[in-house]
Parts: C-alpha cells; sequence; structure tokens
C-alpha cells in the first residue's frame, strides 16, 4: 500500500472542524499532534492521558510506514519492541524508532523474530500494531487480543472473508480496544466532506455515481527481489506458511497470503463508498485478470489480477446510486481519487491534496457556505479543469489544435455540452502523514478504554472487506454478484 508523502506539519483543522468531527476530541498544533481528550475523559483522571506502551509486528514497508505517521504524535505512545521473523527488516525500524522516535523511545527497543515471544516476554505491552502480509492479520489479532491487548491491524482485514468473520468473533470475544486501519476515517479533510458537504449541507443533492481508481504504473509495481548476502530465516518461512522467500517477499500478489491490488489498493477507496453513505452494495459486477505479469517476455508471473474494474449498485433513500472502481498496474496516468457525482454539484477527494474540489452545478448558489469562522467551502482560486490535459503533469503533450493553438479557431461546442461548473475547494489542509490522524485515534481509544472512539471498528471494516474481496466471485463466475444481508452478518 503506498501513500502521499506529506508536508511537515498539519494546519487549518480546528478552525474547520468541530471538535467532535476532528478525531473526536484530539488537539492540534505545529509539527505534529498532542492527544487530547474530551471534558468526561479528563475527569477520569490521569488514566485518560497516560502513555500506552506499544509494539509493532511486521517491519516491512507498511510497518514502517505506521512508525513514521505515529512520530509526529507528540504525547501517548511509547515503543517497546518490535517483532519480524526477518531481522534484515527488523533491526532497522527498531534503530529508526530510536532516532527518529525518540520522543516515544526510553531506552532500546527490543527485538523479537516470533509474536508469540514477544507476548511472553514483554508483559508490558498494552498495545500490538499489527502489519504483516494479510493471512496473519486474524491469527494475530486473535493471539493478542486473548492476551488482553488491544489491537491496530493493518487492512485489508483478511485475504478471506472467513479469516474477517473470525477478527469480528475475537474482538466481540475480548476486552481489547481493535481498530483497523482504514486511515480516510480518521482524515479530517474526508470527515469534512462526509459530515459538513454530503450530510449537512446537502451540496452534491442527490447522488446518482461514484467513480474512483488507483491507476499505477508497471514501474512502481515491480517484484521484490532477495538482497544479497541476507540470510533467508526458512524455518520462519515454514512456520508463517510462506512456501519460500519469493512469496514472502511478494505475498500481495499470492491468494494465500494477501488479496492483489483490489486488496491492497482498492479496499482504501471501495470503502469509501460505504462509509460516505452509511450502508453496502445490493450487488455487484467485476472483470479484470492478470493482464501484465503473466510469465511471458521475462516478466514475473504472478496468480492475482494485476487490472480489476467493479460496478457497485447501491440503494439509498434517494435512489439507486452506482460505484465504479477501477485498479491498474499499466500505468500511472491521472493518478488515485474518489469522485462523488450528485444532481446539484459534485466532489473529487485524495489523500493526495492535488484532489481537494467540489463543483457546483449551474443554477446553484454557494456563497452562504463561504461565510462565519467554520465555512464549509471556500473559493477555488482556479477556473474548473475538465480535460486531463489541462492539469498539471510532468510529461509533455501539446493540447488538441482545436482548443489552443495560436491561428486555429477554437471548436465550436456541441449544444448538448453542460455550461462550466462553478469551482470550490474542501476547506481542510492535512499537513501530516495520512495514516496519523487514525494512529492518534486509536491511542485515545485505548486511554480512555472506550472502543466507541475509534473511527474504524472492526464490524465496519468487515463490511468493507466482503465488499473488496467478492469481487473475486465476480472474476470467477463472470455473473453478476447480489448481496444478501448475512453477507455483512456475523
Amino acid at each position: 500500500m503506498s501513500t502521499p508523502s506529506p508536508s511537515p506539519k498539519l494546519s487549518g483543522l480546528s478552525q474547520f472542524m468541530d471538535r467532535r468531527s476532528f478525531l473526536r476530541t484530539s488537539a492540534v498544533t505545529g509539527a505534529g499532534i498532542y492527544l487530547a481528550t474530551s471534558k468526561s475523559a479528563l475527569a477520569q483522571g490521569e488514566e485518560a492521558g497516560r502513555t500506552i506502551k506499544c509494539a509493532l509486528v511486521g517491519c516491512g514497508a507498511q510497518g514502517d510506514r505506521i512508525r513514521v505517521a505515529a512520530s509526529k504524535i507528540k504525547t501517548g505512545i511509547q515503543w517497546v519492541a518490535v517483532c519480524d521473523i526477518w531481522k534484515y527488516n527488523r533491526n532497522p525500524v527498531a534503530r529508526r524508532m530510536e532516532f527518529e522516535n525518540k520522543h516515544q523511545v526510553t531506552g532500546p527497543v527490543a527485538q523479537f523474530e516470533t509474536i508469540e515471544e514477544m507476548l511472553e516476554k514483554q508483559t508490558d505491552i498494552e498495545a500490538v500494531f499489527i502489519a504483516t502480509p494479510d493471512h496473519l492479520h486474524a491469527p494475530f489479532s486473535r493471539m493478542c487480543l486473548e492476551k488482553g491487548k488491544s489491537v491496530y491491524c493493518e487492512k485489508m482485514m483478511s485475504n478471506t472473508i472467513e479469516g474477517a468473520r473470525d477478527m469480528v468473533k475475537a474482538g466481540r470475544e475480548n476486552n481489547g480496544i481493535f481498530q483497523i486501519g482504514h486511515q480516510r476515517h480518521s482524515n479530517p479533510r474526508y470527515i469534512h466532506l462526509r459530515d459538513k458537504i454530503i450530510k449537512e449541507a446537502d451540496l452534491l443533492g442527490r447522488v446518482t455515481h461514484c467513480y474512483g481508481q488507483w491507476n499505477r504504473g508497471v514501474s512502481a509495481s515491480q517484484p521484490l527481489g532477495i538482497p544479497k548476502n541476507q540470510t533467508i530465516p526458512t524455518e520462519m518461512l515454514a512456520k508463517y506458511g510462506f512456501d519460500n522467500m519469493e512469496q514472502f517477499r511478494n505475498w500481495r500478489w499470492f491468494a494465500k497470503y494477501g488479496g492483489g491490488p483490489i486488496s491492497d489498493l482498492g479496499a482504501h477507496q471501495i470503502d469509501m463508498f460505504n462509509w460516505m453513505y452509511g450502508t453496502t452494495p445490493v450487488s455487484l459486477f467485476a472483470t479484470g485478470g492478470v493482464d501484465y505479469y503473466d510469465g511471458v517476455d521475462g516478466k514475473a508471473k504472478f496468480e492475482l489480477p494485476d487490472n480489476v474494474m467493479c460496478l457497485y449498485e447501491y440503494k439509498l433513500p434517494t435512489g439507486t446510486m452506482r460505484a465504479y472502481y477501477q485498479v491498474l498496474t499499466t500505468t500511472g496516468s491521472q493518478g488515485y481519487y474518489e469522485k462523488h457525482m450528485g444532481v446539484n454539484g459534485s466532489a473529487i477527494i485524495s489523500e493526495s491534496p492535488t484532489s481537494n474540489q467540489v463543483y457546483a452545478e449551474p443554477g446553484q448558489d454557494w456563497s452562504k457556505w463561504t461565510t462565519g469562522e467554520n465555512p464549509i467551502l471556500v473559493k477555488a482560486p482556479d477556473a474548473i479543469k475538465n480535460k486531463f490535459w489541462e492539469h498539471t503533469r510532468s510529461w509533455a503533450k501539446p493540447a488538441p489544435k482545436s482548443y489552443a493553438v495560436s491561428g486555429v479557431a477554437k471548436a465550436v461546442a456541441d449544444a448538448r455540452e453542460s455550461k462550466a461548473l462553478d469551482p470550490w475547494e474542501i476547506p481542510v489542509t492535512l499537513d501530516v502523514y495520512p495514516h496519523t490522524p487514525h494512529v492518534a485515534n486509536f491511542i485515545e481509544a485505548v486511554q480512555q478504554k472506550k472502543p466507541e472512539h475509534l473511527t474504524c471498528n472492526v464490524m465496519d471494516a468487515f463490511k468493507s472487506c466482503v465488499t473488496v474481496l467478492k469481487a473475486y466471485e465476480c472474476l470467477k463466475t463472470g455473473q453478476k454478484y447480489t448481496f444478501t444481508p448475512e453477507d455483512f452478518t456475523v
């Protein structure tokens, strides 16, 4: 899973978000987040604001990304241990914690090869962050919860619906706080779009369509090799279900361990279709396949599809809504974003700040939403850019002659073409890592011992897991899948 590089500070949040909407209770300052608590929590004394001793299980790219995101949280976290079966990953992350997260470390960070050893010997751990391959999410989450720990587990919940269902059961059977890493749930920009623009002001009107994409070039998805002169943990690979080092390094591409790009990338965005409108789909079409990594001409051969396109149907109180999603391993052109299209307006948003616009249809007057201390919108500085060649880009392409070439008349617009839309922007800026608010939300819930404080509890994540993984059933049968209430029930 990839995320954009952040700016060094968090700004412009509390003035546009009410306290409950922004991380429920988080305070914002300068270059990071200081965990705060609500008045009711503060009344409980030191318990609410105490430091939580944390461990990280899984020290690959995503585990290290959690560590970096957590570094922007100024209070409340103490790293005491890391765990990974491969020292090549484990040791550097422990060292980085001690130097780059030094405000969250009081001594050497303990290193463990197995989670069983870590839970047995490091008994002071209160919260565990799990960033392992997907097939280990369910057993590791249950193991930690049964040991009395709280758990932050990365998405997808599991590579199987059965594994995800067991995670819900494990959460119910134990008392720990259990958060799933769908970090957009805690992103103040996404919260503002959902709670203020779509719900409170109803600026989009009836939403009939949503669109999401994550286009990734082949160069960004190359298979990982084995570094030279590195000891291969053969026994550990077998212990945790890996057939060989190649599969361990590229687990996302194999059904035994992961869910491919539709799970790795699409899970974030398909989840937003459910979350924005508080419901689940009624049907699904999907198509896709292993279009690039097919083993031909010296390319790697993977078993999970590298290109997938899905069409979901939702039933909202206002009528039918259809949501289209594509994940491509072909080109990074036009990047990644989600778009919500209604009869009165449309909104485009992404974790990347380049997608932050709300467009009013002709005849809509949104000026009243820009006034006061907490405006819902701000006026966009630029004209609307409907054509992809109008956007800033790193590659050069001449504009079509009919649009911008000197001496050539501009094309006459078709009479059926809609009038230009009125551009506005979401007035919220997130200048820390996308995961930072979500980690902060989890730590606050652990401090307060309040599962209801979580922005993404395990049951909501389970519904997203079903929504995503059912695409594979469509790919196998070539038929439309009709969801039932039982699909989303545990």
